[in-house]
């Protein structure tokens, strides 16, 4: 079995030629009741500048917007890859698969009937965010969690049905978004082919990054699972380097940017 220090013997052995990719929630920042309260540990800017000076590609795949990881990452040299991978930042714009821009109307729709639906509803702790090319109902501030899941399902069901969107469930949220062949593998993929790398690792936390983990493994790369108090069975099950929190993965990051330094 690979460990933490396998991987980084791997990414160090030809950084020129190596990738690592990692989910923004639950990865570089900690889970946080407020979705837009959510902020990189502190330090991880850093870090982020120091491997992409090193590595071939350095790179963020979060189910966020891209608009979102720009106001967080500084920089110009991370790869930001938002709303599952289906937009990018390329060369000072948002760039988005034409096939995924043509579902923002039905997107827009179910935003609004998502809010009008539960703010009739009344139940406190469930919060609708709007993603752009994405909706998701969050229930992590519930009180009463299990009771709040089944009212997201049932409304999120509900809604997908009626406007052809895909709904897609994760850790205490749920979210509907376009029904296309385009997910966090797809995204990974593309991101590997452009950046022409042999070695990448993919650092995740829930069940929306399963497509790139199994994407990695199955191009000979690694996995690293960073878990916590609510992490879905499958994740926890992913053949790959397991991380306790945002916080140990962290300290694995500074670990390979010493590692890299060192050979300049």
């Amino acid at each position: 079995m690979k460990t933490a220090s396998d991987v980084i013997a791997r990414l160090a052995s030809d950084p020129s030629r190596a990738g690592l990719v990692m989910d923004f929630d639950g990865v570089l920042a900690p889970i946080v009741d407020d979705p837009a309260a959510s902020a990189l540990l502190p330090g991880t800017a850093e870090v982020l500048d120091a491997l992409s000076r090193h590595l071939a590609m350095v790179g963020l795949l979060s189910g966020r917007p891209v608009s979102f990881l720009r106001e967080r990452v500084p920089g110009e040299n991370v790869v930001l890859m938002g709303s599952y991978g289906v937009e990018t930042w390329v060369d000072g714009e948002i760039r988005v698969l034409p096939a995924v821009a043509q579902w923002k109307p039905a997107v827009a729709e179910a935003e609004a009937e998502l809010r009008r639906l539960f703010d009739a509803a009344d139940v406190p702790g469930i919060h609708v965010e709007g993603k752009g090319l994405a909706v998701a109902v969050h229930w992590r501030q519930a009180r009463e969690r299990v009771a709040a899941a089944a009212f997201v399902e049932h409304v999120v069901r509900e809604v997908a049905a009626k406007t052809g969107l895909r709904r897609e469930p994760g850790k205490l949220v749920e979210e509907l978004r376009a029904p296309v062949d385009e997910d966090k593998g797809t995204g990974l993929q593309r991101a590997i082919r452009a950046a022409g790398v042999d070695a990448v690792a993919y650092a995740g936390d829930d069940r929306g990054d399963l497509p790139a983990f199994a994407a990695v493994l199955a191009l000979g790369g690694d996995a690293l699972v960073v878990g916590g108090v609510d992490i879905a069975p499958e994740v926890a099950a992913v053949d790959g380097v397991a991380f306790s929190d945002p916080e140990e993965f962290l300290v694995w990051m500074k670990d390979l940017a010493t590692v890299l330094d060192a050979q300049i």
